[in-house]
């Protein structure tokens, strides 16, 4: 197949028409329906006949279908877990990888190699994970739950106290873990339950088979159901063979994500499920149990004194921790729980701002999050997926009546289309007037013009067309062209920032309005934390006419030569963020020398 190049699918997709964008919308919405959902709905399974030249009230019948169906679900379920015929389980409230909230240094365990963010040491996050996670079961099911999938198969010796303190009667996780936590072989290891321990707590825990999981996950939706149904039995009763010589009942777990294969068979995974349960039903060699049930009729007998800490993907964090986007992540969480603790110990801020804060800190911990940092998984979310990442911990701030800090507004994920300004080449020394005076007065400074978005994700008002930057041996000169009239923009009220970074932390403030009347003042902030800035000084090197000057004394900046010093603009209305100037990354210089424009020139 050949693939398609930008400027091809561009001209495709102006010729397509009001109808064809219909069917698109419909049957992207059509085929997410299970075979189930199809066959007791005909007007459903009617619309697939039809094919094409939908109609407005079909595509609005589909949508209406699916919230009818997602509604019926919870009910079902409950309807199934009462009649015996199923046992549902629970995994943290907001999916979090327990072992890193219980302490991020955890992973160092099964990954020595790993390098690892500062440390983030919550067990009582971890436990309140947990909690809600059976609060919301008892809340919804009416009843406790017995078993617990905790997210990815993360487990810790740590964990197991809260697991019991909270009712739960088991959990499973990966046949590796049993490995790593007892040694030897596979065998017969793995076809029974186990009791983990750690200090005076316990916890039954069962492993699955990976392979028969994979086969299911990976490997059958590639052949017909009869014959992937006959290799699946083969594979049981192959472990059955190996058991014979013991007389005692053995157990094969076979775990994965229920909700991620089924879309890879061509019939959705009936013909496999229908000719396996079939099976299992009338084959005397096989009973299908729950695993509480089993559990129950069979105490495990041996004890695992030191569970391995790790996951179900290849006994480790790798995905969620150890890469440069991951780690950030982590940080980010560390210092914004630190400051809602801090806080917190003023008690002015009321019980409702405290809990709706520690919500956004919860959410921010679920795994999700960390699955598309790194190099990992990609999809064409991943911008959003940063955003709102970074969102959850922003409103952190806002409730709490404080501005974020300014790093939490730059995208954690690497953009695909880096910018590359053009740096300074030589010194400087305009004329602060607001007034592009002449051509060479900015010459040799410099620049990132028109596109300085960094991807394509971004949507907000476009302000400005150029960010002009350079010195000579005393200041910092930033020059920015606005787009359109600059009196639009000065109508507007607009208000900017900018953020420089080095070893300290400034922002620089001004009106456009103020600058404009002449008053021709810029004040200065500094920071220590990130987050609370203090007035330091009021400077009236700035100029606003046709484009907006300014000067900064590097002194003022407590710069050193050989210092590399980054910058970022903002702009706002009324406090709300419209743009930034890089939108990904910052601008970046290097304090200079006097030799600056010799190494320069010979480079």
């Amino acid at each position: 197949m050949r693939q398609l190049t930008e400027d091809e699918i561009s001209h495709a997709v102006k010729t397509f028409s009001t109808q064809e964008y219909l069917d698109l919308q419909v049957w992207f919405n059509l085929a997410w329906f299970g075979y189930k959902a199809v066959e007791k709905d005909k007007a459903l399974s009617e619309l697939i006949k039809k094919d094409k030249n939908f109609t407005e009230d079909e595509k609005r019948y589909v949508l209406e279908s699916q919230i009818r169906i997602l509604k019926e679900l919870l009910p079902t379920y409950k309807r199934f877990q009462d009649n015996g015929q199923v046992e549902l389980t629970i995994s943290p409230f907001y999916h979090p990888i327990l072992p890193l909230v219980y302490d991020t240094d955890m992973a160092s365990r099964c990954m020595p190699w790993a390098k690892l963010p500062d440390r983030f040491h919550h067990p009582e996050d971890a436990e309140e994970q947990i909690r809600r996670g059976v609060a919301l079961y008892k809340e919804t099911f009416g009843r406790n739950p017995s078993g617990m999938w905790p997210s990815e198969g993360s487990v810790a010796p740590e964990l197991i106290p809260y697991f019991q303190k909270e009712g739960i009667k088991w959990i499973a996780t990966d046949e590796a873990i049993l490995l790593n936590s007892i040694g030897g072989e596979k065998g017969d290891l793995l076809y029974k339950p186990y009791i983990a321990r750690f200090n005076n707590a316990e916890i039954n825990i069962v492993f699955r088979d990976k392979g028969l999981a994979d086969l299911i996950g990976f490997t059958y939706s590639k052949n017909p159901p009869q014959r992937s149904k006959d290799d699946f039995i083969g594979h049981l009763s192959s472990i059955q063979n190996y058991l014979s010589d013991s007389n005692e009942d053995h157990i094969v777990s076979i775990i994965l994500d229920g909700e991620n294969a089924w879309e890879y068979y061509p019939d959705g995974g009936r013909g496999f499920l229908s000719s396996i349960y079939k099976e299992l039903s009338e084959n005397n060699n096989f009973k299908a149990v729950r695993i509480g049930e089993y559990i129950e009729g069979h105490k495990p007998v041996r004890a695992i004194e030191n569970l391995f800490t790790g996951s179900w993907i290849n006994n480790n964090f790798k995905i969620w921790i150890g890469a440069d986007e991951d780690n950030k992540g982590w940080e980010y969480i560390r210092l914004t729980r630190r400051f809602l603790a801090e806080k917190l110990k003023d008690s002015k801020v009321s019980k409702e701002k405290a809990k709706e804060a520690w919500e956004e800190i919860y959410a921010a911990e679920g795994s999700d999050w960390f699955w598309w940092y790194g190099d990992d998984f990609l999809s064409d979310n991943d911008a959003e997926f940063d955003r709102l990442f970074r969102a959850h911990l922003e409103k952190v701030y806002r409730i709490l009546n404080t501005e974020p800090p300014e790093y939490l507004k730059v995208p954690i994920i690497r953009v695909e289309e880096e910018i590359h300004p053009e740096e300074p080449i030589k010194f400087i020394s305009p004329y602060i007037d607001g007034l592009n005076t002449n051509y060479f007065e900015w010459l040799g400074a410099g620049y990132c013009r028109e596109k300085l978005t960094g991807g394509s994700m971004y949507h907000s008002e476009e302000i400005v067309s150029a960010v002009y930057y350079g010195f000579d041996l005393n200041n910092l000169f930033i020059r920015l062209d606005i787009k359109g009239k600059i009196e639009e923009q000065i109508e507007k009220n607009m208000d900017v920032s900018i953020h420089i970074f080095n070893k300290h932390r400034y922002k620089v403030d001004f009106a456009l309005k103020t600058a404009e009347e002449g008053k021709g003042r810029y004040k200065l902030y500094k920071t220590e934390d990130g987050i609370t800035f203090s007035l330091f000084k009021t400077n009236k090197t700035i100029a606003i006419k046709n484009i907006i000057e300014l000067a900064i004394p590097f002194k003022d900046l407590s710069l050193e030569t050989g210092e590399a010093v980054n910058f970022v603009v903002e702009f706002k209305r009324e406090k709300l963020e419209l743009d930034r100037y890089p939108r990904y990354k910052y601008l970046t210089f290097k304090v200079p020398d006097e030799n600056f424009e010799g190494i320069m020139w010979s480079a």
